[in-house]
């Protein structure tokens, strides 16, 4: 929301100085609009020195362990995790949302150290991934109990842990609980307008995916061109809303884009029927394509990530053609004066 009030304040200015409208209501329009919530630095320094206490707590828990009777330590585990939950209580009657995210977020990671205590004070074995999952599970329900971006986020990296931990690579094992994590958390970001939450859900998905097509067996270029399609899809819906969404859809936008161009490159390495210079070629026109989109939409990642593609399609187009060090300097050098020559020809073209 704040991008946004900062592009309708400069828009404003530009209409009112054209006539369009009216110098008495420019007020009234950015009072409509509101002012997204800024941090000042006493909040940020208590931010801070809480995040400190914390990681002093720990480090003389940490130091004592061996010294604490076995369950003085499950009673110490468990009045953390207490004691964390009822806080964030309190901030939520007394309508402190920051503090209420940073406790949950912190309960969320204490729980996921409590479930590995827990088998350690009473030499209980267990499975790590299921362990991992458990936690990322009852972060997700803290975080829809108290509305927390931060346990959100602590779930989604839980769940991501414990898919990874059972080995990645697999084919034929469980499904990634990030596969359905990830989705439901960028639901959350969306209505909750959270960008920290929309970039961790946004990488989410791009590994949530990716893990799901390797676990359904080995991935084709047809199911890889199909999840591309889909990132595509969920790009263009979260730049449609992002002037109304906020830095949420951003972010989503940025990782969706990501996932679309990667696995379509995947596409033409891994697939059979869709590689070699006609591969080459679509990912060479999309990358441009996204570069010009990149710049029109003012997205740096989403720019930056064109300009690596464009990189990555030439080189592989030189390495599939079998061209030297001299002929790919050539055809960099070609490119490069068309570039310029192109931008030239749009910049006289441009009005004043």
């Amino acid at each position: 929301m704040a991008g946004y009030r900062k592009r309708l304040e400069q828009d404003l200015e530009r209409w009112i100085a054209a006539g369009l409208v009216p110098a008495d209501s420019r007020a009234a329009i950015l009072g409509s609009v509101g002012e997204g919530r800024r941090l000042d630095a006493a909040t940020t320094l208590a931010a801070v020195g809480s995040a400190f206490l914390g990681i002093a707590v720990i480090a003389f828990v940490a130091a004592n362990w061996d010294a604490i009777p076995r369950l003085a330590r499950f009673v110490l585990v468990l009045g953390v995790f207490a004691g964390l939950c009822g806080g964030a209580a309190w901030a939520a009657r007394r309508e402190r949302p920051g503090l209420r995210n940073g406790l949950l977020a912190i309960a969320a990671l204490v729980y996921a150290a409590a479930i590995g205590l827990t088998g350690q004070i009473f030499d209980i074995a267990g499975s790590p991934p299921a362990a991992l999952h458990g936690a990322g599970l009852a972060a997700g329900l803290l975080a829809l109990a108290g509305r927390s971006s931060g346990a959100a986020m602590a779930g989604l990296v839980l769940l991501g842990l414990g898919d990874l931990s059972d080995g990645p690579f697999q084919e034929e094992t469980a499904l990634p609980w990030l596969a359905f994590g990830a989705p439901l958390g960028a639901g959350l970001a969306w209505a909750w307008r959270s960008s920290p939450l929309a970039h961790t859900a946004g990488l989410g998905l791009v590994v949530g995916a990716m893990l799901l097509l390797i676990r359904l067996g080995p991935p084709n270029d047809a199911g890889l061109l199909l999840t591309s399609a889909g990132f595509a899809a969920l790009a263009a819906g979260a730049r449609w809303r992002r002037d109304t969404e906020g830095a949420a859809a951003g972010g989503l936008f940025g990782w969706c884009v990501l996932g679309a161009l990667a696995f379509f490159v995947i596409a033409g390495f891994e697939g059979k029927h869709f590689e070699g210079l006609p591969h080459r070629m679509v990912w060479l026109a999309l990358s441009a394509g996204l570069l010009a989109l990149g710049r029109a939409d003012r997205h740096g990642a989403v720019s930056g990530l064109a300009v690596i593609s464009l990189i990555g399609a030439v080189c592989a187009i030189l390495f599939d053609l079998g061209l030297g060090l001299m002929s790919a300097a050539g055809v960099f050098l070609v490119s490069a004066l068309a570039a310029l020559v192109a931008g030239w020809l749009m910049r006289r073209r441009k009005p004043a």
